[in-house]
């Protein structure tokens, strides 16, 4: 009973349970799955006779073509002209021989799968091919030897009025007293009356292979629309009649085998069988891999479980040991030294040494002198630095081996979001003390800046001891100065090719962009395997919209903190923190756009992504997420404000009402309210129910009405007052929205004033 309460006990007893309903779940899924598998076996051989067939078809279609483009080319055109004018002795033979060369890059084109193609003249008894020409009783005699064809077959064949013409495969020795076969069907191409005639040799077993692939335990039939067999292989014998297929019919079982039928485009009728009792065994042979597959990874499960089990009860034991046992300071500390590879074990276990390290690193740093940079006699020498670039070919032309150092510098950004240093002379001053350093060092080498915050070295031939020291020496200055920037050093193995500069500067960034998120300097010399990390939006994204929807900023960054914590313990790279933070900068800007019954088009989120692009430490990231948090939920407070109590619309109303008279624009009053013109528009549209323009002209035209009534202004100069510098479209304008002209409203006005003088009197 006191085992059972134990913290291992309850955790393997937890994993068993998740591991029993898993074994429910696969057992019930491989029901499923066997009982419609013989049905998706059926299907799969179905799809794959209708496959076969549409790829005979484009294949016979090519033949064709090809037949009929040898038939009608003109060389053999005119060749048999001659034939039949001047005889056999006188023809130009040049003329064939150009036709055989057509005919060798037929058969020598692959996507063909020809043997020969044979050009016959049987009134002339002559014949040629890919191999030369010659007599036709040698052609069909000896090269291409056949019982089923002999040479009264292709003599005859000119009398069949068929144009295209397949006879079925037969096997044809090829040359006489070889024992070398090849299976091939005759594809035969005439126009009537001609005195030649066209014959493909197709390998009709290339073209299985090709189309069909192999035929063990299958059958495959080709007939014509006769049902004349054409071409039959697998395992039935010869003799074996073929079932009758219903009109519509596809699938067959008859004498215990599955027939599947599919009709080519070309006429053809393709056949594939196999056995019913290959099916039964590949259900059993599946049985039997599901039932060994399920035991060994139920057994696996098992033992994982009681590892891991032992693996999370062992730190907690040991701590609880130290604790009862009244373990001093330093033998904790000596136990501590073995990692558990829990996050929450190993920082109780480590912040007793971290204090420890932060107050080494505070001794040390008080018995340096001023910081590198900031430091008189070092900012003297590092302005005395010149940095020719014309040295460069003369630098490349000595030959030896080469050596890249990238520095990827990274601004701290301040609890304000702006940056605490100028960037482009704070990269010059990081450049001259680097080059300083380096030569120093090294005798033959060139330091440079290739982007806003990147920095090469080339070294020639450097000692590896050197660069080591030079880049200790970096990073130890480098450090002390970690709250103004962090930098990432990178190297490669020496070259001997500066052409390879280029390939090798690439690979450089690509390492720096595997540094871990650490505010000190990096120093990396070769790839690491990057986490697969899962995005925290997938699994609990409606955490955050819960907070957004209820204007919960501290929840908000409660859950963003717990985000890049997630990426801490998982060791991810920089690329994989900034890709987070935009992830989630895009998921808040489309929770925005959904509460809002107007896009959001103000939301600076250019802006805010540029930021994310500066962060390089997770405070950087907390600061900018801060500010973005609160500008969004400062938007969503003002969208369920009443029109006029919105700090926007009121401070709208008071510009456009103090500046109508003026040449005031949507641009003007976005400056003014700090908004973008797009956003600002729709804004307005949406909580006031009319636009822009609407609300400036309703303004504009009641202070003419106003001063029409009460002054003696021409029209011209109260057009000019409200804000019209076109008098032509002032009068348009009034006339539209009040339905008379300005001087007769002036008219009306001062007759409606005398009527009322006149009825006091």
């Amino acid at each position: 009973m006191n085992k059972k309460r134990t913290l291992f006990f309850k955790i393997f007893v937890s994993f068993l349970a998740i591991i029993s309903l898993f074994c429910l779940f696969y057992i019930l899924i491989y029901y499923v799955f066997k009982t419609s598998l013989q049905e998706e076996i059926v299907r799969s051989s179905l799809n794959e006779t209708n496959n076969t067939a549409e790829r005979f078809s484009n294949h016979m279609e090519q033949i064709q073509i090809m037949l009929f483009h040898v038939y009608n080319n003109q060389d053999l055109v005119s060749f048999n002209r001659q034939l039949q004018r001047v005889g056999f002795q006188e023809a130009d033979y040049l003329k064939a021989k150009n036709v055989m060369k057509d005919i060798r890059g037929y058969v020598y084109n692959s996507l063909f799968l020809l043997e020969d193609v044979i050009v016959h003249f049987p009134k002339e008894h002559f014949a040629f091919g890919k191999s030369g020409s010659g007599s036709s009783d040698y052609m069909f005699n000896t090269s291409y030897r056949s019982d089923i064809y002999p040479l009264e077959h292709w003599e005859t064949l000119t009398t069949e009025p068929h144009t295209f013409l397949i006879s079925p495969a037969a096997s044809f020795q090829m040359n006489a007293g070889s024992p070398e076969s090849r299976h091939l069907l005759p594809y035969t191409f005439k126009s009537p009356g001609s005195p030649y005639q066209i014959i493909a040799m197709i390998d009709i077993q290339k073209a299985i292979q090709s189309f069909f692939g192999t035929t063990d335990g299958h059958t495959f039939i080709i007939t014509d629309h006769q049902s004349n067999i054409l071409y039959r292989s697998g395992s039935t014998p010869e003799g074996e009649a073929i079932p009758v297929f219903q009109d519509g019919e596809t699938t067959r079982k008859e004498n215990g085998r599955y027939y599947f039928k599919a009709e080519g485009a070309d006429g053809l009728m393709y056949i594939t069988s196999l056995e019913d009792t290959r099916i039964a065994d590949q259900l059993q042979r599946l049985t039997g891999y599901m039932v060994l597959i399920f035991v060994f990874s139920l057994l696996a499960a098992t033992l994982v479980s009681l590892y891991l089990s032992r693996r999370l009860h062992t730190p907690v034991k040991h701590m609880l040991s130290s604790l009862l046992d009244r373990t001093s300071l330093n033998k904790a500390d000596e136990v501590g030294q073995e990692e558990s590879h829990i996050l929450e074990y190993d920082l109780i276990q480590s912040r007793i040494g971290e204090l420890k390290k932060e107050k080494d690193t505070i001794v040390a740093k008080l018995n340096r002198q001023n910081a590198i940079l900031t430091n008189y006699s070092y900012m003297n020498q590092l302005k005395n630095i010149n940095t020719d670039l014309s040295e460069w070919n003369d630098f490349l032309a000595d030959g030896g081996s080469y050596q890249l150092v990238y520095y990827d510098i990274r601004f701290r950004i301040s609890e304000n979001g702006s940056m605490p240093l100028d960037r482009e002379r704070a990269v010059r001053h990081l450049l001259d003390y680097i080059h300083l350093l380096t030569k120093e060092r090294f005798h033959a080498n060139h330091t440079f800046q290739m982007e806003k915050n990147e920095i090469v070295s080339v070294l020639k031939e450097p000692s590896p001891f050197q660069l080591q020291a030079l880049l200790e020496q970096l990073k130890a200055s480098l450090d002390e100065e970690k709250h103004y920037y962090g930098v990432t050093i990178c190297t490669l193995p020496a070259m001997n090719q500066p052409t390879k500069f280029s390939e090798t500067y690439q690979q450089l960034r690509d390492l720096a962009s595997s540094a871990r998120l650490l505010e000190e300097t990096q120093l990396i010399s070769g790839a690491r395997p990057l986490p697969n990390v899962d995005q925290p939006l997938v699994k609990r994204g409606r955490e955050l919209d819960q907070a957004l929807q209820a204007l919960e900023e501290d929840n908000c960054m409660d859950w963003i903190r717990q985000a890049f914590a997630y990426f801490v313990k998982k060791d991810a790279s920089v690329l994989q923190f900034r890709q987070l933070a935009l992830d989630i900068t895009s998921h808040i800007v489309e929770f925005l756009d959904q509460q809002l019954s107007y896009k959001a088009t103000g939301v600076p989120l250019s802006e805010w992504e540029n930021a994310l692009q500066d962060c390089h430490s997770q405070d950087d990231y907390e600061t900018v997420f801060k500010h973005i948090v609160s500008s969004v939920l400062a938007i969503m407070r003002d969208s369920k404000l009443p029109a006029t109590e919105e700090p926007t619309i009121a401070m709208f109303y008071e510009i456009i009402n103090s500046h109508y008279m003026e040449d005031i624009s949507l641009e003007y009053l976005s400056a003014k309210l700090n908004l973008s013109t797009t956003y600002l528009s729709v804004y307005i549209k949406d909580k006031t129910g009319i636009n822009f323009s609407e609300h400036l002209q309703t303004i504009r035209m009641r202070k003419a009405c106003e001063l029409l009534a009460t002054t003696n202004w021409t029209i011209n100069e109260i057009s000019v007052r409200v804000g019209y510098q076109n008098i032509t479209s002032f009068n348009r304008i009034f006339k539209k929205t009040t339905g008379i002209s300005p001087g007769t409203y002036r008219k009306q006005h001062l007759m409606e004033i005398h009527q009322q003088q006149k009825h006091v009197d």
